[in-house]
């Protein structure tokens, strides 16, 4: 078995876990601790890619996006304006 280095704080959580009956030994512990880590790092690469494709729809739509044009606004604005009058 690989040597693991953790520190004072985290063996002391790791014997609080296994002293609660939670688990019944310390490797039972950082197995889990380990299932945990590989589902967050599953989620955060899931979270990353629906957010490269979030931007890649944004980047298309802006590219796609008519020139900015305050006249035309201003228009369109008293035109709802007046009609809801």
């Amino acid at each position: 078995m690989e040597r693991v280095t953790i520190t004072p704080e985290q063996l002391a959580a790791v014997n609080t876990a296994v002293e609660s009956g939670n688990y019944a030994t310390d490797s039972e512990v950082l197995r889990q601790a380990i299932r945990d880590f590989e589902m967050a790092e599953a989620r955060r690469a899931l979270e990353l890619h629906a957010l490269k494709a979030d931007v890649a729809a944004g980047t298309k739509q802006i590219n796609k996006a008519r020139p900015f044009n305050v006249a035309r606004i201003v228009k369109a604005g008293q035109q709802r304006a007046a009609k809801s009058r």
